[in-house]
């Protein structure tokens, strides 16, 4: 039976490498075989980060970079985001804001005026949100929190830290409204930090720009009970899912929103052969970055992982990798199996969805970033 099993792979072998070139020609997506005999499986192979040259930015031809909040819930990959847009000459950072999620916010907020002190920015104020949802108590797992509150075991900069956390509903308002030019929201986490803000002063609506969303499933499944098998729920996703109160007052709210969802996301892996580009750079940033890529190669998997938030902030920097669809998405609010998710529903759309990234234009857009190209 091994030999058998053998003779086929080296058929194919024979077969299929000659005819790579016209594969690619065809656009058929390379394979790779993953795993050790006998448990092998056909994957898609890793996108190469040098392979493509970046899509250039949008012109800002006489403009300034614009303003953005990076609101995040205190992951890895949402902190490899904001590390993005700090690097980004696209936008100006002016505040960091921390929801509950996989960070306690109370907890997390101090990693991150350290981070920023240690990379130079330690004039961009840093928020702290309340400790749970708006409503319900849905929360996640508490070893994923707990990694979150370690910083996962990373080494900061000891700098010196010359602010404490704020507000987070606070200061978003006090940002917004002080700003001359409206200002980009980034959400890589829950929503509550945003919502209690229109709460708190429904005006800012009139000084807030795009508003980029890392969250939801559109058509495939969601992530909860797959990632933690002891929930039940299979097709809402977490960020959604955590403050799914919070997430319909946001998608209700009448600002210009574009949604990257598991959908999308998912369609871009990250692998070893990112780091080398990502740790070029003389920039601590990218230093940070690199650090947090390996990390969760190294707790999650090693033939790669999701970075779902950076696809996020890269569909912020430049749309044109993954041209969006405009939607009408509803927020299941009512706890029960369906509880968090996103449906698109009869409408007129309130969201611009990516559905189809371009992987290797999104890691290559990374790379120029993280790589100071």
């Amino acid at each position: 039976m091994v030999i058998i099993v053998l003779g086929i792979l080296l058929l194919l072998f024979i077969v299929i490498v000659p005819a790579a070139p016209l594969w690619a020609r065809l656009g058929v997506k390379p394979l790779c075989v993953q795993g050790d005999w006998p448990n092998l499986r056909i994957v898609s192979c890793p996108e190469t980060p040098s392979a493509l040259s970046p899509l250039p930015l949008p012109s800002q031809i006489g403009q300034k970079p614009l303003p953005i909040i990076v609101d995040d819930d205190g992951s890895p990959d949402g902190t490899i985001a904001l590390l993005f847009f700090l690097n980004n000459p696209r936008f100006n950072v002016r505040a960091v804001t921390i929801s509950e999620g996989e960070a306690h916010p109370d907890l997390f907020a101090p990693h991150i005026l350290q981070l920023m002190a240690g990379l130079g920015a330690a004039h961009i104020p840093v928020g702290a949100g309340r400790a749970t949802p708006i409503e319900g108590n849905n929360a996640f797992p508490d070893p994923w929190r707990q990694a979150s509150d370690s910083f996962w075991d990373i080494d900061l900069s000891p700098a010196m830290v010359t602010q404490d956390p704020s507000s987070a509903a606070e200061l978003m308002v006090q940002t917004i409204n002080n700003s001359p030019q409206p200002v980009v929201i980034f959400i890589s986490g829950t929503h509550t930090n945003l919502a209690e803000a229109l709460r708190l002063d429904p005006g800012i609506r009139e000084n807030i720009g795009d508003v980029y969303i890392m969250g939801g499933s559109i058509y495939g499944p969601g992530n909860i009970h797959s990632d933690w098998p002891e929930y039940a729920n299979e097709v809402a996703e977490w960020n959604i899912w955590v403050d799914p109160v919070a997430a319909a007052e946001v998608f209700s709210s009448g600002l210009i929103l574009h949604l990257v969802p598991l959908d999308a996301t998912q369609q871009v892996v990250w692998a070893k052969s990112d780091l080398p580009t990502w740790n070029s750079a003389d920039q601590s940033g990218s230093k940070v970055a690199g650090d947090l890529l390996q990390w969760m190669l190294d707790s999650w998997s090693e033939e790669g992982v999701y970075i779902w938030d950076l696809v996020a902030a890269v569909q912020a920097t430049n749309p044109a990798a993954c041209p969006e669809v405009p939607l009408s998405v509803n927020i299941i609010t009512t706890t029960g199996a369906e509880q968090g998710r996103t449906m698109v529903r009869d409408g007129s759309p309130n969201a611009g969805v990516c559905l189809e990234p371009d992987a290797g234009q999104v890691k290559a857009i990374a790379a120029s970033i993280f790589g100071g190209r």
